[in-house]
């Protein structure tokens, strides 16, 4: 896996849903903690501590008030590019139907031009078949992230926002 699919992989569970111990652990994994203490320092006590019941409560309200109901930061292609928006789900559909894609249990239930569905794939593609994915299916990235930094008010949704810029 090259460095920018692990990133975009990374980013992908931060967005998928809310954050879990499963995910926490992940995070906080010593190679993996240094590395995003670099990128947003903001996130380091986060990183360096056991969560209480109440951590897990404040990162799932953010990300509730970030990405559900009435999002403040759409996660979904239809938001950023309307006009490519289904041609984006047409093809995540179609590679689905088709049985090229296989998601895991988490991501089975968000909508096919959800942000953490298209890192997701798009972090399993080779170099070639990525740098094109991301050209016809990411290029409202940059707006995602952008908007994603000046709404969130959780370190590790701001974490994700500049994750989201090495991608």
């Amino acid at each position: 896996m090259t460095p920018e699919a692990a990133v975009a992989q990374l980013a992908a569970s931060l967005l998928a849903h809310e954050i879990d111990a499963s995910i926490l652990a992940s995070l906080q994994q010593p190679e993996t903690a240094a590395l995003l203490k670099q990128i947003e320092p903001f996130a380091a006590d986060l990183l360096e501590r056991d969560w209480a019941p109440r951590d897990f409560e404040e990162a799932a309200f953010e990300f509730c008030r970030l990405f559900s109901l009435n999002p403040a930061v759409p996660p979904r292609a239809a938001a950023y590019d309307a006009e490519r928006s289904n041609q984006i789900a047409g093809r995540i559909q179609f590679m689905l139907d088709s049985g090229l894609l296989e998601l895991p249990a988490t991501y089975q239930s968000l909508a096919v031009d959800h942000i953490a569905l298209l890192l997701l794939v798009y972090s399993s593609l080779g170099a070639e078949d990525a740098l094109q994915f991301k050209m016809d299916n990411l290029a409202w990235l940059p707006q995602f992230s952008e908007r994603l930094e000046q709404e969130s008010e959780h370190a590790f949704y701001l974490l994700a926002s500049k994750i989201l810029q090495i991608v």
